[in-house]
């Protein structure tokens, strides 16, 4: 019989670690393994994959707000038909939920933890229930220094690192002319931890620049819109909501740039510099570490709209050379720890 692999994960919107676990939920479909995928809300930015067709159960839970207790029943009902082998638990709250599972079904918990700070409302049911983990992956040094120094992880984990696909080189566009505008993009949904504020601030700074900033991430509110017409950068900001292929917005840009209180492993940075796109983000967790071991770009103060906004308009008088060659150490530095065929491999390895 097919070794039974049961997902769970918050939902399927198209962030950073949504994005690794259906990258390693398809690759295992392809090991063989029989496949299941549980998101606690019913959201799904994946539709362009046709689960059916290949073989994986996509499982989506309703509201919580209206459907707690047929959510939970529902819940226990499906582990109790898939009867996994191995559950792999993608961020916090799916965490919780399988640990507390375990107690019913006694299946193997791979618990991947995907961010570095932890809200204060899981931290102590996360500490309490620490020791029902079989296995932890994280995806940061980071992140693993962080949980284990405050013991709120109990075993030695294990870092597997986010798996990057490479774009071919002719993919890569060509410098632009100096006569455009300078193009950067950030790739985050509107969320508290994706620091906008801040990078709206900075982008005011240096307005009279030539340059314009493109924003790909889901967004829910109306703030965006209204503190970018308050600080009169309208012609300067592209709010272009979730895009299912990035890449195309990543090809045509000259820089990324990047604003955040708190990372795990920034996915869309390490796609930005699989397109040899030189980097100015905050220095924090998930963030600090790979851009200094890549020294591909900047970091900045974090929370800090003066720091970021010299250090964009640093960045913008560069010369095309010189950003091509910061480029180009990114780009190395994702094939050589971040390659799909690495990543897959130790993921092969810790599921089985």
């Amino acid at each position: 019989m097919n070794q039974r692999i049961l997902f769970i994960t918050p939902g399927l919107t198209r962030g950073g670690a949504e994005t690794q676990l259906m990258k390693v939920a398809r690759f295992l479909k392809t090991q063989n393994k029989d496949v299941t995928i549980i998101a606690l809300k019913p959201l799904n930015d994946f539709k362009h994959i046709d689960f059916e067709k290949e073989g994986i159960r996509v499982l989506f839970l309703k509201s919580w707000k209206t459907q707690f207790l047929s959510n939970t029943f529902r819940l226990f009902k499906i582990v109790k038909h898939v009867k996994p082998d191995v559950v792999v638990a993608f961020m916090f709250i799916a965490i919780l939920f399988a640990r507390i599972m375990k107690l019913r079904y006694k299946f193997q918990l791979i618990s991947s933890i995907r961010n570095s700070v932890i809200s204060n409302k899981w931290k102590h049911a996360f500490k309490l229930t620490a020791s029902l983990d079989d296995v932890i992956v994280y995806n940061s040094n980071a992140s693993k220094l962080n949980f284990e120094t405050q013991s709120l992880a109990k075993r030695n984990g294990i870092i597997i690192n986010n798996a990057v696909a490479m774009p071919p080189v002719n993919q890569l566009a060509a410098p632009r002319s100096a006569s455009k505008p300078f193009v950067w993009v950030t790739m985050a949904h509107f969320r508290p931890s994706k620091d906008y504020r801040t990078l709206f601030k900075a982008i005011a700074l240096i307005k009279n620049e030539n340059f314009r900033v493109d924003c790909l991430g889901h967004i829910r509110d109306e703030w965006p819109y209204e503190l970018i017409a308050e600080l009169g950068i309208t012609d300067k900001v592209r709010i272009l909501g979730f895009q299912s292929n990035p890449a195309d917005y990543l090809k045509e840009a000259d820089a990324f740039v990047l604003s955040s209180f708190w990372e795990g492993s920034p996915n869309a940075m390490l796609e930005a510099m699989s397109y040899c796109k030189p980097i100015v983000a905050s220095a924090v967790d998930g963030i600090e570490e790979f851009l200094a071991e890549a020294d591909c770009g900047f970091l900045v103060n974090g929370g800090d709209a003066q720091d970021l906004a010299s250090t964009m308009a640093h960045m913008m008088c560069l010369g095309s050379e010189s950003r091509l060659k910061l480029g180009q150490k990114g780009r190395h530095y994702v094939e050589q720890n971040f390659s799909e065929e690495q990543v897959m491999e130790k993921w092969l390895n810790v599921v089985c």
